[in-house]
């Protein structure tokens, strides 16, 4: 008899990510939605998400490209749904650690970024100078967890400071969600 065995996957952790996955722990379905609208009200054609987890909020986002619309996802675990693999695609998924990735890339221009990955203060700062370098001007960027976690909160402040313009939500659970724009 064969006996199953179970596919062990190393688990990537972060300071503020120790998590296991388990379905339903991702964007509050009402923020999958509003970040949907945004890039639709926005018009945005070249879309990054950095944080894919299990994919809920990538879904939303590729369904609500125009024709043409190009979707990249940025996490240091693979535990997207199968479904949301199919949506994908034709769409990028890199297994990366996100400044890593951003910092390499060349001639990239995103127009819509959502970031719900590390939430540590040194990482998000990073980051955020590295999302600077690959955004067109005018670009829209949305944070997740900017009200109850200090890394985003902080990240948010920071930007005000350097003439970004910035708009904080509450969302179902607290959470938040902050919506960035120069």
């Amino acid at each position: 008899m064969a006996k199953n065995k179970k596919q062990s996957t190393e688990i990537v952790t972060t300071e503020t990510f120790k998590e296991v996955a388990r379905n339903d722990w991702n964007s509050e379905i009402e923020v999958c939605s509003f970040i949907g609208m945004l890039i639709k009200m926005t018009g945005a054609k070249n879309v990054l998400e950095i944080g894919v987890f299990e994919g809920e909020t990538a879904r939303e986002m590729i369904l609500s490209l125009p024709a043409g619309g190009v979707y990249t996802g940025i996490d240091i675990n693979d535990y997207r749904l199968e479904d949301v693999k199919q949506k994908m695609d034709g769409h990028s998924f890199v297994l990366s650690q996100s400044v890593a990735y951003l910092n390499s890339l060349k001639n990239a221009e995103f127009d819509f970024v959502f970031v719900d990955g590390d939430h540590s203060w040194e990482n998000v700062l990073t980051e955020f100078k590295a999302i600077e370098k690959v955004i067109k001007k005018g670009a829209t960027i949305v944070y997740h967890d900017t009200i109850h976690l200090d890394g985003p909160r902080k990240l948010v402040e920071y930007a005000t400071h350097y003439k970004y313009n910035a708009v904080t939500l509450n969302t179902p659970e607290g959470r938040g969600l902050s919506i960035i724009h120069k």
